[in-house]
């Protein structure tokens, strides 16, 4: 029997994906133990009765310590009193910046080292791990040490009737009826910055939304938003964290629907619009062209997120996803996936 540890916040988008997991009916039986806060917590004193036996943990650095060398310590000491398996998020990649994909690959490798098994969530993440192992100098994971499960894709509608294309607006500032519209946590590099440039070219009524509120430790990216577009003339706003329900509804009012991010390696924000039934614009990438492949029609990709967002607003029935896209994995196949992984890994 596999124990789900479940690490982190639920608003946060890995322990999200635990949680849904493990609400699966392939794994719901198996036990799960709630830790909130990863940091400073003995994870192993946490488990309890489950100390000794198999223990599979979704993890990002981030939600395990201050340092992703400090997260590769707690998991290393956990893989000491558990078979310990673990699906890996956020996967190091030279986009972390000068320094930050060393460490970070350093650390991903010790982890690597010291679980006995890895799960990623893209073939894209899968080749991000290799590259940060050899970067390492680590050994490559052995094929029977490793799995892909993609993140899954909950049901979408479609409205009855298509929209129709957006007039110009003398509403308000504020008003996001023809914004782009980026969701997911604010940090450098999510490309609301892009989002902005491209804002600046189209009609003067068109600004930026960001569902959404800053990571931690970039609580100033805000306010240098902000400023950016005040530079432009644009009008910005942040929402701050919303809660599903008004989520939901925000996501379908979305005039463009946008996930920038130029080095995802596997997107929860991307999910997050499909399942609200809107088809979001994508900048051309390795994943998302895996996406594309394992769900065909299901977002917009672009080269140049300008003229894509123009076409976006003259067109709005082009955002929303069509009746004949089926989106893949669903959640149930994700957890029966999981649960053979798992099974396999725990004896």
């Amino acid at each position: 029997m596999t124990a789900h540890l479940v690490v982190g916040p639920a608003s946060h988008g890995v322990t999200r994906c635990a949680l849904e997991l493990h609400d699966t009916p392939a794994l719901r039986h198996q036990p799960v133990v709630r830790v909130e806060d990863g940091h400073g917590t003995d994870l192993g004193a946490a488990l309890g009765a489950h100390r000794g036996g198999h223990v599979h943990l979704h993890v990002t650095d981030k939600l395990l310590g201050r340092t992703a060398a400090q997260a590769a310590d707690v998991l290393t000491a956990l893989a000491a009193q558990v078979r310990l398996t673990v699906t890996l998020h956020d996967l190091p990649q030279p986009a972390d910046g000068p320094g930050g994909f060393e460490r970070r690959a350093a650390a991903y490798a010790q982890v690597v080292a010291a679980v006995h098994g890895v799960v990623v969530s893209s073939r894209h993440e899968a080749a991000l791990l290799d590259d940060a192992l050899a970067q390492a100098g680590a050994p490559a994971l052995p094929d029977d040490r490793r799995a892909v499960v993609p993140l899954p894709v909950a049901t979408h509608e479609r409205p009855a009737t298509p929209p129709e294309p957006i007039p110009p607006s003398d509403a308000a500032p504020g008003a996001d009826q023809r914004d782009l519209v980026v969701l997911g946590y604010l940090y450098p590099g999510k490309g609301h910055e892009e989002a902005l440039d491209a804002a600046a070219t189209l009609p003067d009524d068109v600004g930026v939304l960001a569902l959404g509120r800053p990571s931690d430790g970039h609580d100033d990216l805000a306010e240098e938003l902000g400023a950016r577009a005040a530079r432009l003339g644009r009008r910005f706003a942040v929402t701050g964290y919303l809660p599903d329900d008004e989520l939901v509804g925000r996501l379908r009012g979305a005039a463009v629907p946008v996930a920038p991010h130029r080095h995802l390696s596997a997107s929860g924000s991307i999910n997050s619009w499909l399942a609200a039934g809107r088809r979001p614009l994508v900048p051309r990438s390795r994943y998302v062209e895996e996406l594309v492949a394992r769900c065909p029609g299901a977002v917009l990709v672009y080269d140049d997120l300008a003229a894509a967002a123009r076409a976006a607003l003259a067109d709005p029935a082009s955002t929303w996803l069509g009746p004949d896209v089926r989106l893949t994995p669903t959640r149930d196949e994700a957890g029966r996936c999981y649960a053979a992984v798992l099974a396999r890994w725990a004896s």
